[in-house]
């Protein structure tokens, strides 16, 4: 009983925690460039609108002419 007890709190946390991070840059013809970022804590609800947020804010970005920057990835150091 108190292993199904460990498992449901693990599982609990892992679902009700955790961290998100979303960041993506745009660019337009002009070279000028908008960054989109969110994060923060992310729980099953929280998770949502962080990334409900960061949508709106590329799509923002997309209806006045930008355009997104493909992803590099960076060099370890």
């Amino acid at each position: 009983m108190q292993i199904k007890l460990i498992i449901f709190a693990i599982v609990s946390v892992t679902v009700l925690a955790g961290c998100a991070h979303y960041k993506t840059t745009l660019t337009n013809a002009q070279g000028e460039t908008v960054t989109c970022e969110a994060s923060g804590k992310s729980g099953v609800i929280t998770g949502y609108y962080l990334r409900r947020g960061f949508e709106d804010c590329v799509n923002a970005a997309k209806a006045r002419g930008f355009e997104e920057v493909p992803q590099t990835n960076p060099k370890p150091k």
